[in-house]
């Protein structure tokens, strides 16, 4: 028999090795393995349906001698009843996983995500867990997860509104992904049998796409009144106004860099990483564009940002255009991204060509090299889209009132010197190059676009 002096004592012989650990018996199958590493282990010996088995109990000193011969005499008591006693483990590990809480659960999940996902994707992820999900689950075990208790989560999420009232219906739905994915993956690890989230995401069914909120045309002179009269910061002001010239995503606009500005060739080159189009595009830039990013640069030139919260270091929120509409009574009438429908709607009863300004608008998702080369292609007519559009609305800014399309622009043209190039030979051939570029064309395709154009 072994005594706990002699466990302490013990170390490997010079006969141990790796392979073959020296062994200690004490008493009704009890075993100490003492391996060559010096590791001492507890080694329960028995023999069930005529074979000679073995199962490891702990190691010493985590394990002590009387703890060790505790253990082994419930092993000895599970084989008197015809019990496996390493079944008889494996459903107390899974017992014990499925006792432990959801949040435990998920939140292992979401780190193991961390892994494998994009860091923007596992932030949006990391956010929804921690403001809805975590505090929901709080106390409740991964095997008693219900129906109702994710409906709940939903419904709070529900309960919520947005500047126009509506539930935040995207967030409820993709959190409900969320916590389907956390489910599905615990069902596949056997430790729940039902994902109960099954039919859930039906009952709030995606909310049908609206048109951001724009005025009409006839109330669009006292709009850019109403603009050019604000009161508020100059920055703001001048935004409103960029983005009217523009009509460019308010995303586009709140992160532009002052490195993104290409005077000479009189071009915006948008590069902002969470667009709905994959490529970058380029903006031309208007006159009255030009002048605001001139006024800009007195009040932002010494920071990255064009423009640029001051007071709080960093670029604007996503609201501050809209919040700043509101201010001057447009609330609920007009939005930022408005100004985009104004102008698609209004370019086109212009009279001007229609694929030339979805370009310009980055509608545009391809990210092939035919496509590139397109974008590039119109971009003269592009330049006098941009020039036209501010002309027209500073025209109707200063009449206060709505003038008939043909004869605004024939007013335009009129006194615009550049003309409309017949051929791709006349566009800006270094945005095109660029362009092609960015998009992993090598020198040796440009060349053979050269010679065997598309």
């Amino acid at each position: 028999m072994l005594s706990d002096i002699k466990v302490r004592k013990l170390k490997p012989t010079e006969s141990c090795t790796p392979s073959r650990p020296d062994k200690y018996s004490d008493q009704q199958g009890l075993q100490l393995l003492v391996r060559s590493s010096g590791t001492k282990t507890w080694v329960s010996a028995y023999r069930l349906d005529g074979k000679q088995k073995k199962t490891t109990l702990g190691t010493y000193p985590q394990m002590g001698l009387a703890e060790a011969r505790v253990a082994n005499s419930d092993i000895k008591a599970l084989v008197a009843e015809g019990i496996n006693p390493k079944n008889k483990k494996r459903q107390e590990k899974l017992k014990n996983e499925q006792a432990q809480m959801f949040n435990d659960y998920a939140l292992d999940w979401l780190e193991e995500r961390k892994r494998n996902v994009k860091p923007r994707t596992y932030k949006q992820d990391h956010n929804r867990m921690h403001k809805d999900v975590i505090p929901s689950f709080e106390g409740i075990a991964l095997k008693d997860v219900t129906f109702e208790d994710c409906k709940f989560i939903a419904d709070q999420i529900e309960s919520r509104t947005t500047d126009e009232g509506t539930p935040p219906r995207e967030v409820t739905r993709r959190t409900i992904d969320l916590i389907s994915n956390i489910l599905r993956r615990a069902k596949m690890e056997r430790l729940i049998d039902t994902i109960h989230t099954e039919g859930l995401k039906e009952l709030y069914p995606r909310a049908k796409t609206k048109h951001m909120k724009h005025v009409d045309i006839k109330e669009l002179p006292k709009l850019l009144q109403d603009i050019e009269s604000y009161h508020g910061h100059d920055q703001t002001r001048l935004a409103m106004k960029f983005l009217a010239y523009s009509f460019c995503r308010t995303i586009e606009l709140r992160m532009m860099k002052w490195e993104h500005i290409d005077l000479p060739n009189r071009l915006w080159r948008v590069d902002v990483d969470n667009l709905k189009v994959a490529r970058k595009h380029v903006v031309p830039l208007s006159d009255q564009m030009l002048k605001v990013l001139e006024e800009m640069k007195t009040i932002t030139g010494q920071y990255e940002y064009v423009f640029y919260n001051t007071g709080m270091h960093q670029p604007y929120s996503a609201e501050f255009i809209n919040n700043a509409l509101d201010i001057i009574g447009y609330a609920g009438k007009q939005t930022g991204h408005g100004f985009r429908h104004i102008a698609s709607t209004n370019l086109n009863e212009l009279g001007y060509m229609g694929d030339a300004i979805e370009k310009q608008m980055a509608h545009d998702k391809k990210s092939s090299i035919r496509a590139v080369y397109n974008h590039a292609q119109h971009l003269e007519e592009r330049r006098k889209i941009m020039q036209v559009w501010a002309d027209f609305l500073d025209l109707l800014r200063d009449k206060g009132e709505v003038v008939d399309f043909q004869t605004a622009r024939q007013q335009i043209e009129k006194s615009l010197t550049s003309q409309q190039p017949d051929s791709l030979q006349n566009a800006d051939k270094q945005a095109l190059i660029e362009a092609l570029l960015a998009q992993g064309v090598t020198a040796d395709e440009l060349r053979g676009y050269i010679v065997n154009p598309l």
